[in-house]
């Protein structure tokens, strides 16, 4: 049961992402390509069946996800997601998601070393934008065997978001995007709390994709655009919508993608979704 149902929350959270407003992101209100929405429909659809499989360990979960993916689509469209909801989901399959955070901490702590050659396998095969700008100390195109993969998010932590999630147990999502998601919904709906959730988390630092691909200044940039966004739209039962449009037009006019932030707003989908599940079985 855990499979299908793993499966099944992981496809509605990709799903359900794509229909909320996220300006400069893929959306279906404002993209200028309905193939690519199409693309990442399908993407989770082709990894949902590797992610939820409880015979691979999850080293081989992101790896063979990522490059089915990625082979069948021509380039990366979910390895971020992948990279965060593949923990959520083997924990879930296992049936630990009692404790999901604790489990979650054990889990990361206790990758082998086999595991994160192939997380760090399938973050070189998938090729995310603004990658190769990177040729310091835990670059994933390098050979460097001195390191592990512990070390390698460890150092890519001071930047890059995703690497944090998996140094401090996804703290940003459990302390911050989570409770803010879920207070919001007990008044709003669903949609409402995820535009809300995506600024938040838009405003609370700058966005890894953006730092890769454009440098600091510019991802600092539109950090300080979306807090006076936020601002304006705040917790309203009623969005500005002309206000999110405007900044989603300058966004995607100067091809800034905030697609981290994304890929935390979709975690935060799903761990939701489990907690429901738990606290309510069915």
């Amino acid at each position: 049961m855990n499979y299908s149902l793993g499966k099944k929350l992981y496809i509605d959270s990709c799903f359900e992402e794509l229909e909320i407003f996220k300006p400069g992101n893929q959306n279906v209100f404002t993209n200028f390509s309905s193939s690519k929405i199409l693309k990442f429909r399908e993407a989770a659809k082709i990894s949902s069946d590797i992610l939820c499989d409880k015979n691979l360990n999850l080293g081989e979960s992101i790896f063979f996800s990522s490059k089915k993916c990625f082979d069948q689509l021509g380039s990366n469209f979910n390895l971020g997601i992948i990279l965060l909801c593949a923990p959520i989901l083997k924990i879930f399959i296992k049936g630990e998601s009692l404790n999901l955070r604790e489990s979650l901490g054990l889990m990361l702590k206790n990758i082998t070393k086999k595991e994160g050659r192939l997380i760090l396998k399938a973050i070189k095969y998938s090729k995310p934008a603004g990658l190769k700008n990177y040729i310091g100390l835990g670059n994933v195109n390098s050979q460097d065997k001195y390191l592990n993969f512990n070390e390698v998010m460890k150092i890519g932590s001071r930047w890059d978001r995703i690497s944090k999630c998996y140094t401090d147990s996804f703290s940003e999502i459990f302390d911050f995007g989570l409770p803010f998601y879920r207070k919001i919904k007990l008044h709003q709906c669903s949609n409402i709390a995820g535009i809300n959730v995506f600024l938040s988390y838009l405003s609370n630092s700058t966005d890894s994709h953006l730092l890769r691909k454009f440098g600091s200044n510019k991802a600092k940039m539109i950090q300080r655009k979306a807090i006076k966004i936020k601002k304006l739209i705040g917790n309203k039962r009623k969005i500005n919508y002309e206000v999110l449009e405007n900044f989603d037009r300058y966004l995607k006019n100067n091809n800034f993608n905030p697609g981290t932030c994304a890929d935390l707003t979709v975690t935060t989908l799903l761990i939701d979704k489990i907690i429901d599940i738990v606290s309510n079985p069915i």
